[in-house]
């Protein structure tokens, strides 16, 4: 009997280690999900902000491109064109291989290239927000 209860004393700190261990595992995981969550939130919002800009941005280009013909020349409305296709083609759900760090900096570099071309200085056009990608 007197070894039963050494025994029991023995492998307590393993036992309690193992149950530690596992209501660590089980917080974390909501810790993970909530952080990562208000993280997305963070992210996302900057994206979606900057992604708008840019959206804004070249559209009214291509507007007033179609609207004053001859006004933009046609090097410009290329890359303008690629610019907008680069915007169009950013998935709007973060799936495997979204990419979006490397989608974002293409379009900042088409951009400050578009912006250049017009002789528009992109520094002052950028969203005082841009994120660096």
């Amino acid at each position: 009997m007197d070894d039963d209860i050494f025994d029991r004393i023995a492998n307590l700190e393993d036992e309690l280690e193992d149950i530690g261990y596992i209501e660590g595992l089980e917080a974390g995981k909501i810790i993970g999900r909530i952080e990562g969550r208000e993280m997305g939130c963070d992210n996302g919002l900057s994206i979606g902000r900057d992604l708008g800009f840019y959206q804004g941005w070249v559209q009214q280009w291509l507007r007033t491109a179609a609207v004053r013909p001859g006004l933009v020349p046609e090097r410009v409305l290329k890359k303008l064109t690629a610019l907008q296709s680069a915007i169009d083609e950013v998935p709007m759900a973060n799936g495997e291989g979204a990419d979006f760090g490397d989608r974002l900096k293409a379009i900042q570099l088409k951009f400050k290239a578009a912006s250049a071309m017009l002789g528009i200085n992109a520094a002052a056009e950028l969203p005082t927000s841009t994120l660096s990608y």
